[in-house]
């Protein structure tokens, strides 16, 4: 977990300096400890970067935890849609769908 915890970091630092540190950690990420994207952090970078669009997976406690441990990128979640921003991931959720995606099918 721990591991983890430092891969996150070095990924927010990475996005903050991409965007010329014209940001803090918490405009961009919800927490220090995730890769998931505020509103306003989705829209910096959707002007910057390409960017995929799904319909979500159910909101749940456990949904949100797979995600946390899945994401290697940033992400954006909310009840109307999930924005995906690496290609590899976006494929794989275009094909089994963003539940099956999480649940590995």
């Amino acid at each position: 977990m721990e591991k983890q915890l430092l891969e996150t970091e070095k990924v927010q630092s990475k996005i903050l300096g991409l965007l010329d540190n014209k940001y803090t950690i918490t405009q961009v990420f919800h927490n220090k400890s995730t890769l998931r994207l505020k509103k306003h952090g989705a829209n910096v970078l959707m002007k910057q970067y390409e960017y995929w669009e799904f319909d979500p997976p159910a909101k749940t406690a456990g949904n949100i935890i797979s995600l946390m441990r899945k994401m290697t990128f940033p992400y954006y979640l909310d009840k109307k849609k999930i924005i995906l921003f690496t290609e590899r991931d976006a494929f794989k959720s275009r094909m089994a769908g963003a539940q099956g995606w999480l649940d590995g099918k």
